[in-house]
């Protein structure tokens, strides 16, 4: 399948050096702000053709799937513009600012009945399972809390701190610690207490969330683009631990019984993680789906949702809200 690229950056590379490496996948092209810019992401990957401008891609008869690794604002806008050509789309997360305009892609994506979905990765490795099958195997008995923190500090002059840019920490950390709770306990919860720092411009330099659900069991969320933290999930059980290292890229995991010994060790050995979900893609669009199962329209709405909840909350709104 013919699949491009639009955006150039740190992200777009990391998408490129998967696509060379999966089967499935022909590089067809990439498109950037400037000619330059596109010209030089080509000429590193070869790529057969590059464009000077978004627009140009979208309107290519030959484009099928297209991968979003722009800013956060743009995500919407140019995914609509490619489902309604008919063109599928993987959209880096967030797929939107707000669940209002997730909505409407997936209402545009039925319309035209093309494909789309949010890349989230987590999502898509495989040794999830592995880790929700010791949960119910029980042999550290039930969850009774989960801890997931996830950030690092940012420099001034990052793109993470403008409002106008989709900034804060929740749009572009904080979904990967909702998604590990949803994914790890589900998503029969309410958020109780949540707190945040807004920064001068207005956008989250941290916060906490924590969710209670209905089983009683909680989960403990911070997200942070002002200090440095521990990026790693743990979740405390009945009789024993499962740590997570990495919250976004679960890289390694430890099971530990009631006597802090290391009974179970999951270490993932792979390429590149961003190839889970180009296949699942990939596969899913010959099947002729419009959403992938390892994330339906309906959880990535889910998230949308409690994120917006959460902002509301902070009073935190972007300029084209």
């Amino acid at each position: 399948m013919k699949v491009s690229i639009i955006g150039t950056g740190h992200i777009a590379h990391s998408m490129a050096r998967t696509i060379r490496a999966v089967d499935e996948a022909e590089f067809y092209a990439v498109a950037s702000r400037t000619l330059e810019a596109a010209e030089s992401f080509a000429k590193e990957f070869d790529i057969p053709v590059a464009y000077g401008s978004y627009d140009e891609l979208i309107e290519d008869p030959d484009i099928e799937l297209v991968y979003i690794a722009t800013i956060h604002p743009l995500h919407y806008e140019l995914s609509k513009k490619l489902l309604e050509r008919g063109k599928s789309v993987l959209c880096e997360k967030p797929i939107g600012i707000n669940r209002a305009q997730a909505e409407d892609l997936f209402k545009t994506a039925e319309e035209h009945n093309t494909f789309i979905c949010e890349a989230v990765w987590t999502r898509f490795f495989p040794w999830v399972t592995e880790i929700k099958d010791i949960i119910e195997s029980g042999v550290v008995g039930k969850p009774v809390l989960m801890q997931s923190n996830f950030g690092s500090k940012k420099t001034a002059s990052s793109w993470i701190h403008e409002p106008k840019l989709g900034g804060g920490a929740l749009l572009d950390l904080g979904i990967y610690n909702i998604t590990a709770a949803a994914m790890l306990l589900g998503r029969d919860f309410e958020i109780g207490y949540t707190d945040c720092k807004l920064s001068d411009k207005g956008v989250d330099d941290h916060s906490t969330a924590y969710l209670k659900y209905k089983n009683g069991v909680g989960a403990s969320l911070m997200c942070c683009t002002d200090m440095c933290t521990d990026s790693k999930i743990t979740l405390m059980c009945e009789n024993g631990i499962i740590e997570i290292a990495g919250v976004a890229n679960w890289k390694n995991v430890k099971v530990y019984n009631e006597k802090k010994e290391l009974i179970r060790e999951i270490a993932p050995k792979f390429k590149t993680g961003y190839a889970f979900e180009l296949k699942a893609c990939i596969k899913a669009i010959e099947q002729g789906k419009l959403e992938c199962e390892e994330i339906p329209h309906d959880e990535t709405l889910f998230i949308m949702g409690v994120m917006d909840e959460l902002r509301s909350r902070w009073g935190m709104k972007y300029p084209n809200e």
